[in-house]
């Protein structure tokens, strides 16, 4: 496909933790970076920035060796201003570290504040390998009016998530509860989206009741179902890739999405966080309202 929008302005963007001393532990980014630039922007013209967002840990010596050992320019920015010390009692702290729950609040809301200049990003996590990509989905997405493309769906598997989260979106926002927190999440590691959808005001405002809320830092919400929710709620489609292959690294994962599998393996009655078969699935979910005899709680993960 010939880039037929070359002023379109591009970001793939990332939050990298910072490994002092530690060089060896950029090998998966520095993988990952090299991988975009092989399957991406080698074969743009309109070449899309490198942004790396970091909490400021990773010093002027470890942005030079990634830069060193990255084919292309790379753009670092310090967004510490958004992991300073919260005093606030963790439930499950032991499993989920502040830090983490803040990672979760910047890649729901602040992220789009840092890309505000932008018609598009797509977001590959410092643990992903591109293996095969459409370097001109951008283009594509521009000309056909699409806002949002994932590699797989997703449900919430998060049990304190889950027992918090639909609660206080019914008691803080007016959202349909409902019909949008329905366990047909994208999977957030990997995607492309419009800048513009979540730059709306009231897409903002409605991010930032949940995102800034105590209670995101306090049960660890993540931002499958916050970004998954406001699309389902602005009636968005969640669309998958039409062509992509890509490493999840950290969950041992190859994703792969084409015509036949996108209908099939990918489609949104598989989500990735389910083991069992899609067969299996789709017997346990007939059985499930047969019996109408569902023992967990309502919004769980197991009753989708």
């Amino acid at each position: 496909m010939v880039e037929k929008m070359a002023n379109l302005k591009i970001a793939i963007v990332a939050l990298v933790r910072g490994y002092p001393n530690r060089k060896h532990l950029y090998e998966s980014l520095i993988k990952r970076n090299n991988s975009i630039y092989k399957n991406i922007n080698k074969f743009r013209n309109n070449k899309a920035d490198i942004i790396l967002f970091h909490e400021g840990n990773i010093s002027k010596d470890d942005k030079d060796y990634i830069s060193s050992e990255s084919v292309e320019y790379i753009k670092f920015i310090n967004v510490s201003e958004y992991f300073e010390k919260i005093s606030l009692k963790l439930e499950e702290e032991e499993k989920f570290n502040l830090g983490y729950r803040q990672m979760c609040r910047f890649n729901m809301f602040h992220i789009w504040n840092k890309v505000e200049n932008y018609d598009y990003i797509l977001r590959a996590d410092e643990d992903v390998e591109v293996l095969k990509f459409n370097p001109h989905i951008f283009e594509y997405m521009d000309s056909n009016n699409i806002t949002f493309f994932t590699g797989r769906f997703s449900k919430e598997i998060h049990r304190k998530t889950n027992e918090t989260l639909p609660d206080y979106l019914t008691k803080n926002t007016n959202l349909d509860v409902d019909r949008i927190y329905n366990h047909k999440f994208p999977y957030t590691n990997f995607y492309a989206s419009k800048v513009d959808f979540w730059r709306d005001k009231n897409v903002l405002s409605l991010l930032e009741t949940i995102a800034l809320s105590d209670k995101q830092i306090i049960y660890r919400w993540g931002d499958i179902p916050v970004i998954g929710g406001v699309l389902n709620h602005e009636q968005e489609r969640i669309r998958l890739f039409p062509k992509l292959e890509y490493r999840h690294i950290s969950h041992d994962l190859i994703i792969k999405n084409n015509f036949v599998r996108n209908l099939t393996i990918n489609s949104k009655f598989n989500p990735i966080s389910i083991k069992e078969s899609f067969l299996k699935q789709i017997l346990l979910k007939i059985k499930t309202k047969i019996s109408n005899n569902k023992s967990y709680p309502k919004y769980d993960f197991r009753n989708y």
